[in-house]
Formats: C-alpha cells, structure tokens, sequence
C-alpha cells in the first residue's frame, strides 16, 4: 500500500497521495469550511512568495544566504507570511470541523 496524508483535521478520514509533495493537507470538505478571508489572505500569501522566487529563487534556499542578511532576513519573512496565513486556514478548519466558530 502506498503511503497517504490524512487531512489535518482531526478525526476526518479523507486522505491524498503522499507523493503529491504536501506535508500537510486540507480535504476540500474542511477546506470549503474555511471563512473566504483566510483563504484569500493565504492565496495572496502564495501569490506574492511565487513572484519573488520568480525573480530571486535563491530565496527558496535561503538557508544558504549569510545569517543577519538583508536577504535572508526578507526571504525568512516571505515564508513566514505563508506559514502564517496557512496555519490560520488549519486552526479556522479544525475550530469549524468542531462545531466552533461563527458558522458563517
């Protein structure tokens, strides 16, 4: 049996292919769940990262750059704002898949 990644909801049993290249994953169930903004917010996140890797795709490695760098130190925030946005999409999908939240 090939390896799969269950949706980061607990309790769902929704599952995607291991070899997709996500290291977490949010069934579209859950996903549909999530308030627009937060997806929007993530989705501009995405957006943005994608056209600065376009212009400087050593920031992809920014591990690489000297530590305390101008460059580093963007490429570090560039990740965080997705990270962020991302892990706001995951807590408003578990809190919904809950039963808390607004229900909008």
């Amino acid at each position: 049996m090939t390896a799969r990644l269950q949706c980061c909801v607990p309790f769902c049993q929704r599952t995607i292919g291991a070899d997709k290249g996500y290291s977490e994953w949010i069934c579209p169930k859950h996903w549909r769940q999530v308030p627009r903004e937060a997806r929007a917010a993530y989705a501009l996140a995405r957006r943005r990262a994608r056209r600065i890797l376009a212009r400087k795709p050593i920031y992809r490695e920014y591990w690489r750059l000297l530590p305390g760098s101008p460059a580093r130190l963007s490429a570090v925030a560039m990740w965080r704002r997705v990270d962020s946005a991302w892990e706001r999409c995951k807590r408003e999908a578990i809190e919904r898949a809950l039963g808390g939240g607004d229900g909008r």
